[in-house]
């Protein structure tokens, strides 16, 4: 397909996803069939509690048979201290992958349970393995790929900020690795798989972070703890809404009625109001969904402003 698209758009995987998501893995990355039955199920089990991410990048065509074409994926999952010294001694290619397979196939002490992040989010902090990233042109010089990658990473930074991290490791192929290290990831080695030439790279929190505090290393490591400290149903609401969701498609996505999306929204601003009443701002003059189209978009500018919130604690 060489037509130009119209506009990038990023949003989480959910578990409905883990089928396009191991499979364009597959294709454009890791190049050897790896899904089974059981790991879709595993993988879905897993997106569907948050204890593994994904981001499905789709560019959007003036096309009415087929408008989104997914372009590019990226997998990823807080893992045990175990997993992630496993992950940096190890010396087989695809490292992470193996790590997903093992998790797949029933070993423990690999991924962390979602007790484990919002302890270790409280806490002494996470580690965080990307599983692998790919996207769909051969061509990295290709005009459209540059547009595609910058919001992929842009997507990446968006997805784990607000995350306390103690460590960050992954491996990708070039021109994404380069762009890793430039912004403070630390190259580990290099090997090579077929054709692509890929790094892996790693980054302690306790290192001296990079200069420039809007590189993509500096992001996912800024931190600081929630005020608000939304429930975890509140959170998984405000999650979607914040990808742009209406109410309609949150109680879809969530398999609640539109009722109890709309008694979540009444119970959050109730906690905004008593817990950081200056998010939103004083109760416009006007009719009521306008009001509450008001209160929403200040609340939405702060949780973006402010990832913690939406983070298990």
């Amino acid at each position: 397909m060489n037509q130009t698209p119209v506009a990038v758009r990023a949003r989480m995987a959910r578990a409905q996803d883990a089928a396009a998501m191991l499979g364009f893995l597959e294709r454009h990355l890791w190049r050897r069939t790896v899904t089974d039955p059981a790991l879709l199920e595993f993988c879905a089990e897993r997106l569907a509690a948050g204890t593994l991410r994904g981001g499905m990048i789709e560019e959007v065509h003036n096309r009415a048979d087929d408008p989104l074409v997914l372009s590019a994926v990226g997998a990823s999952a807080f893992v045990t201290d175990e997993a992630i010294a496993e992950f940096l001694t190890g010396d087989r290619p695809m490292g992470a992958l193996d790590m997903l397979l093992k998790a797949g196939r029933g070993e423990g002490g690999i991924l962390a349970r979602e007790s484990d992040i919002a302890a270790g989010n409280s806490g002494p902090g996470l580690n965080l393995l990307v599983i692998g990233f790919a996207h769909r042109y051969d061509n990295p010089e290709d005009p459209r790929c540059r547009v595609l990658l910058a919001r992929a990473i842009g997507h990446f930074v968006e997805a784990h900020s607000g995350f306390l991290l103690k460590q960050a490791a992954r491996e990708d192929p070039e021109p994404v690795a380069g762009v890793l290290i430039s912004s403070g990831m630390r190259e580990i080695r290099r090997y090579r798989l077929g054709e692509m030439e890929i790094a892996l790279t790693h980054r302690r929190r306790d290192d001296a972070l990079p200069i420039f505090p809007d590189s993509i290393t500096s992001q996912i490591f800024a931190h600081a703890p929630p005020i608000i400290r939304f429930s975890p149903a509140q959170r998984g609401l405000l999650e979607l809404a914040s990808q742009g969701m209406t109410d309609e498609e949150i109680g879809a996505a969530l398999d609640i009625s539109i009722n109890t999306v709309k008694r979540t929204w009444k119970l959050i601003y109730e906690r905004v109001e008593e817990r950081a009443p200056q998010v939103i701002a004083p109760r416009p003059a006007g009719p009521a969904h306008v009001r509450g189209a008001e209160r929403r978009r200040h609340l939405m500018s702060y949780l973006k402003q402010h990832p913690q919130e939406l983070r298990p604690h």
